[in-house]
């Protein structure tokens, strides 16, 4: 009896041993990663990579996703996934409280499910699209200030009991959450102060180079000093002269200007390029700009190899007028002008452009007057205080019509999705049942090729009572002949000539039963299944196709500025799954947008269109893409508006302001 108190004493003892080394274990990886996380001096974007990647690795899990919170189309989006599917997961979108992930989202409660096939919580949404198995999960939200902006989703783990997970793993994503959730809160206050950095360095160079009329001082300002926005080896400014020709004048690090060094030979010529083509160029990877010409050799890809360039960008300085001159900016790294920066890029070179425009004509004036007459005059002029504040007045002025009256930043920006066209529908070419169908949602099919088969079971039927009446009709001509019965042989002729039309009618019907493809294209409807067994009246369309290789933009414009959108006006989008790299478009289409709820669309609630969310759009035809865009990748559009100015826009939001929100 002792010996057995013993043995259960110490089988306690050892449990509770095994216990806590298990929580040693779990608390050490937590406080190593978390550690790591707040270690981290990377982007919003990169960290998030690096957690999801740390909790993988952590619960030598099979699969994840990330889910963030979109607020704008009130959908769970999936911005991150590991595994077998992850092409397919990622960009998925999920309706609030659908699912699993939303169920954690919005009640902020983590949810661990060991047997997902047994779960009524699980939906199988995720998995019918992907053809992926789930076999036990766990989710965590992301909460930062007691507000869930997204959620953990951890799937199948590789070397568990039956591939599940358990509470202590469950607890490992809790901690590492939190961890996760506040290193991205700091990071994202980082890149706030970034970015109001950047702005406040992009106004003092901008002051700078807007308040001299000096040309050598605003090209050494732009060449030196927007090495302070983004990471810059080397610069160069070429201006157009006279004679239209174009020349190399300010070089960054006060390097001379020598019309014999090769490199600067090399580059003037390719900034002559630039001024023809009149746009920016840029190049965010040598390797990748290297195997996108396949081999071939271009002055571009000498100097590229030549001189190590990682990566540059150059644009031409152009207004009204014409083109002033040529901006170029290398770099040592890859990617130097992605997203926001190559946005900055812009705007100094827009404030060059003016700067420079202003310089000419101050120039110009100054030809007329002798430069000692001048200084002493303007030497006068700053002696009085209300002198400069005409000065100071006069600037504003002189930078608001120059903005208005330049062509630089016309332009609307609204952020963008890529759909689908609507495609071509498939009708059923006669009344009947649907007894088999051969395609599924998302199947690519050929034109031609049969999607489905209508029951001929009832035209059969229909088609032997059919001939048999024909039968008897003509039996009845024969006999009304030899009776010599004039009045019963026409009505025996008639009975004939309506029968066989009606045979020759069933018999086309049996021919047509197969329901065939018009075009080749991917199939679109979803729940195909439920289609078999129902009758459908002839014209009615039962399947719709779309061409997968035709698609648009639609951009999301703010009500203030639709009336400056137009048909026919040149866009360029940036999408997320590619920073940096731009698609180019024309307008097609400027009208209004409904977003009507699911269960409307089912026909589940009649549409009362006062409760619907309504707003603006720009469809937009693509026309140049440097890769393979698929729907649903969203970004950023950039509508060029040549008949409106940027005070235009803002002075109609401030009119605007007065007008609807203080009743002025």
């Amino acid at each position: 009896m002792v010996n057995r108190t013993v043995r259960q004493t110490a089988n306690t003892a050892s449990k509770e041993v095994g216990e806590l080394k298990r929580k040693i274990k779990i608390l050490s990886t937590s406080r190593k990663l978390t550690h790591e996380f707040i270690g981290q001096a990377h982007g919003v974007k990169h960290l998030m990579q690096i957690v999801f990647d740390r909790i993988l690795n952590a619960l030598d899990a099979e699969a994840g996703s990330l889910w963030i919170k979109d607020e704008n189309i009130k959908k769970n989006v999936c911005h991150l996934a590991e595994g077998p599917v992850k092409d397919e997961v990622i960009g998925l979108k999920l309706d609030f409280g659908l699912g699993i992930v939303g169920t954690v989202i919005e009640t902020q409660k983590s949810k661990i499910i060991l047997n997902c096939a047994k779960s009524k919580e699980f939906t199988q949404t995720v998995d019918q699209k992907t053809g992926f198995v789930t076999r036990s999960m766990i989710c965590v939200p992301l909460i930062i200030d007691d507000e869930a902006y997204g959620a953990i989703q951890i799937v199948n783990k590789k070397h568990g009991v039956d591939g599940q997970f358990d509470t202590h793993d469950c607890e490992l994503v809790k901690d590492l959450a939190i961890s996760a959730a506040i290193s991205m809160k700091n990071a994202r206050l980082m890149e706030m102060e970034s970015k109001v950095k950047e702005m406040n360095a992009l106004m003092s160079i901008s002051n700078e180079v807007v308040s001299t009329l000096d040309v050598d001082q605003v090209l050494n300002l732009v060449v030196n000093r927007t090495n302070e926005l983004v990471d810059i080896a080397y610069g160069a400014i070429a201006l157009v002269d006279d004679d239209g020709e174009l020349s190399l004048n300010v070089i960054s690090g006060g390097q001379k200007v020598d019309l014999k060094a090769p490199r600067q030979l090399a580059m003037l010529a390719l900034m002559k390029q630039v001024q023809n083509l009149q746009r920016s160029v840029y190049v965010a990877e040598r390797e990748r700009y290297l195997h996108s010409q396949k081999g071939k050799i271009n002055d571009w890809v000498k100097y590229l190899n030549q001189y190590d360039v990682k990566s540059l960008w150059t644009v031409a300085l152009r207004d009204e007028e014409g083109v002033l001159g040529v901006l170029w900016f290398e770099s040592n790294i890859a990617n130097f002008a992605n997203a926001g920066k190559g946005d900055l890029l812009h705007i100094m070179a827009s404030q060059a452009t003016v700067a420079l425009r202003n310089a000419s004509l101050f120039k110009s004036i100054t030809k007329r007057k002798s430069l000692s007459g001048l200084k002493e005059s303007g030497l006068k002029w700053f002696k009085s205080k209300g002198k400069r504040a005409a000065i100071v007045m006069g600037t504003v002025v002189t930078l608001l019509l120059s903005f208005h009256f330049l062509p630089v930043l016309r332009w609307v920006a609204a952020p963008t999705t890529v759909e689908t066209q609507l495609g071509q529908g498939i009708f059923t070419p006669v009344d009947g049942r649907i007894s088999r169908i051969l395609v599924q949602e998302g199947q690519p099919v050929a034109a031609g090729d049969v999607v489905a088969e209508l029951d001929t079971t009832a035209v059969r039927l229909a088609l032997i009572e059919a001939q048999a009446q024909l039968a008897i009709a003509e039996r009845q001509i024969v006999e009304a002949r030899a009776e010599k019965d004039s009045f019963a042989l026409s009505n025996a002729m008639i009975q004939r000539e309506s029968t066989l039309a009606k045979v020759t009618k069933l018999q086309r019907d049996l021919t047509n039963t197969a329901i065939l493809a018009p075009i080749s294209g991917v199939v679109l409807n979803t729940n195909i299944g439920e289609l078999q067994g129902r009758h459908f009246a002839t014209g009615t369309e039962i399947f719709r196709i779309a061409n997968p290789d035709k698609f648009r933009l639609v951009v999301h414009v703010a009500e203030e500025d639709i009336m400056d959108v137009k048909i026919h006006q040149e866009v360029r989008a940036v999408l997320r799954a590619r920073p940096g790299e731009y698609v180019y478009g024309k307008v097609l289409h400027v009208g209004r947008s409904y977003d009507v709820p699911t269960t409307i669309l089912e026909g589940e609630e009649e549409v009362d269109t006062s409760e619907l969310k309504t707003g603006f759009v720009a469809e937009i035809l693509i026309t140049e893409a440097d890769y393979r865009v698929l729907p649903g990748m969203t970004g950023q559009a950039l509508i060029y508006t040549p008949d409106t100015s940027v005070v235009e826009r803002y002075w109609r939001r401030v009119r605007n302001f007065f007008v609807f929100t203080l009743g002025l």
